[in-house]
């Protein structure tokens, strides 16, 4: 019984649309239904080229993604599931066309593409997938756009992909997927002239932008890595666009220059003052471009940087998405009293509700433990729990019902959120959930946030029953914590901070810190067992020098 009402409360949120095509996809063949018959394409000179990517596959064709290295032996990997399928997604995707030092190995990159032509017949294998077929199509003209010499056979095997993704869009999925998918054909679309293509992702995008990009500039499924890779895809259609320009309509344009400045300061406020992203959701370094090398792209295009002063006391309230980030004296504190996603797709989501993380100054003190790896294994399933963030876990349950790799049943609604900045210049953040509550039983969690001059107070009221709770906080792994006598100590390379906990039930566990994919890092874990209604810790600190 609990399973189906697991899945009710997983499958009530999709839309008809996701369930109508997903059934449509089981009994529809997919196939190339255009051959290429024209001209080779000319290559605009409009083209602003960027470097987004580190090198992924070096000259002895020893390939890395995902923090794991293996020498390529080809063409057994293309559709070789180790270490897993994500990896061989990667090698698809051919980004190291677009890395630091593409100019030198175009002669690999050619053969690389000669090799993958030659054995992925259509429709066959990882590379025939709607997404990484979306990916490459881009990569690859991006590449071409940029310099890369390509023969006529590249193009005829580039327009035959592209014909047959149109007949294979992600519209079970919706989301990033789809848009990499309209993204693809608009790209084939423009530089074939293929009038079809067109149609389809000129409609598709004047539907799924709005719908995708919240008016905080935040993209829907509240991932700061989506976020970046989706704010990549808004600068290439820009730029495509304005290389060949008269074959669209000037919607599409007003649509992009409204919201790619949005997404440029929403991209700003989530990122932490060392300039990596912040870990809501699935996120996660190493995959989207950094925010360094997104600045630079844009800015080539032409958009106007603005970036946030963190020396200026300021909140920054993103309403739509639910995230409210609070500046002072050069910290930054990110606050997510957001949904868990759009309700439709939440795959990407943890059971992060009320969590936040926390700088002073260049230096991560307190941050949500990250995601290392996609799939069904215990360990993803344990990096969206509610346990492995900041914030409260209610009678061992999760805020909202993470499950399998990328599913949600009962989802935490937020039912109050407030953000004020005092005339001393003092913050106060508030917001309650109820991912714990039933119709007769149950709690509300309730988290204030009060961030000071030189200290942090964190207040959970729980109001409703509830047999146990506990508050976790986890450390960033380069600083030293301890727990002696009650009194927490965390040194920093430019802070000492200190916490009383003499009269709570607390304890300093061990953890991991998962920045990016395949990566482990051992840090520390405050735990704290909530016994009452409401409970209130302060973290005072001061500045000083290096004690590790």
């Amino acid at each position: 019984m609990k399973k189906l009402f697991l899945f009710f409360h997983t499958i009530k949120y999709l839309k008809f649309n996701q369930i109508y095509y997903r059934l449509l996809r089981k009994v529809i063949k997919k196939k190339i239904t255009e051959r290429f018959q024209g001209r080779v394409p000319e290559r605009s000179k409009k083209w602003k080229h960027a470097s987004l990517y580190d090198e992924k596959i070096n000259s002895k064709s020893e390939a890395c993604f995902l923090n794991y290295t293996k020498q390529l032996k080809m063409p057994e990997d293309w559709n070789n599931e180790v270490p897993s399928k994500l990896w061989v997604y990667n090698l698809h995707y051919f980004e190291d066309l677009l890395s630091e030092n593409a100019s030198s190995k175009s002669q690999q990159h050619i053969k690389l593409l000669n090799n993958w032509i030659d054995n992925n017949p259509a429709g066959y294998g990882n590379g025939w997938e709607p997404y990484p077929l979306s990916l490459r199509i881009v990569n690859i003209f991006k590449a071409w756009l940029g310099g890369l010499e390509l023969e006529d056979k590249f193009f005829i095997s580039a327009f035959e992909q592209a014909s047959y993704l149109s007949n294979n869009l992600e519209k079970h999925l919706l989301g990033n997927h789809y848009l990499a998918n309209l993204k693809a054909l608009l790209f084939a679309g423009l530089i074939f002239n293929n009038p079809r293509w067109l149609s389809i992702a000129e409609k598709g995008l004047l539907a799924e932008i709005p719908e995708q990009i919240l008016d905080d500039g935040s993209n829907f499924e509240l991932s700061p890595m989506y976020h970046s890779l989706v704010l990549i895809d808004m600068l290439d259609i820009f730029n495509v666009i304005n290389c060949y320009p008269n074959k669209l309509s000037h919607e599409l344009i007003i649509l992009l220059n409204k919201y790619i400045p949005k997404m440029l300061f929403f991209m700003d406020a989530m990122t932490h003052p060392d300039g990596g992203l912040s870990f809501f959701n699935d996120s996660s370094d190493g995959i989207a471009p950094t925010k360094l090398k997104i600045i630079s792209y844009a800015s080539k295009l032409g958009f106007e940087i603005n970036l946030l002063d963190s020396s200026t006391t300021q909140i920054i309230d993103n309403a739509s998405s639910g995230y409210i980030c609070a500046l002072k004296d050069g910290n930054k504190l990110i606050f997510d009293a957001a949904a868990v996603g759009p309700d439709y797709i939440p795959g990407h989501a943890h059971a992060d509700t009320l969590s936040f993380e926390f700088s002073i100054g260049d230096e991560r003190v307190f941050v949500n433990s990250g995601t290392s790896e996609y799939g069904l294994s215990q360990k993803r399933l344990h990096q969206r729990k509610t346990a492995s963030h900041n914030t409260v876990e209610v009678d061992s349950k999760d805020s909202s019902q993470v499950w399998s790799g990328f599913r949600v049943g009962r989802r935490a609604k937020i039912i109050e959120r407030k953000q004020v900045l005092n005339f001393d210049r003092s913050i106060h953040l508030s917001a309650a959930h109820n991912g714990y509550k039933t119709m007769f039983f149950g709690c509300i969690h309730k988290r204030e946030i009060h961030l000071n001059d030189k200290n942090l107070v964190i207040i959970d009221k729980i109001s409703g029953k509830f047999a146990s709770a506990k508050s976790r906080f986890y450390f960033h792994p380069e600083l030293k914590v301890t727990l002696k006598h009650g009194i927490l100590t965390v040194v920093g390379s430019a802070f000492h901070m200190n916490s009383n906990l003499k009269d709570k039930n607390a304890q300093l566990t061990d953890s991991f810190w998962h920045p990016q994919f395949g990566v482990d890092i051992p840090n520390k874990a405050l735990l704290i067992d909530i016994i009452s209604k409401e409970t209130e810790i302060i973290f005072e600190w001061s500045e000083s020098h290096s004690e590790n």
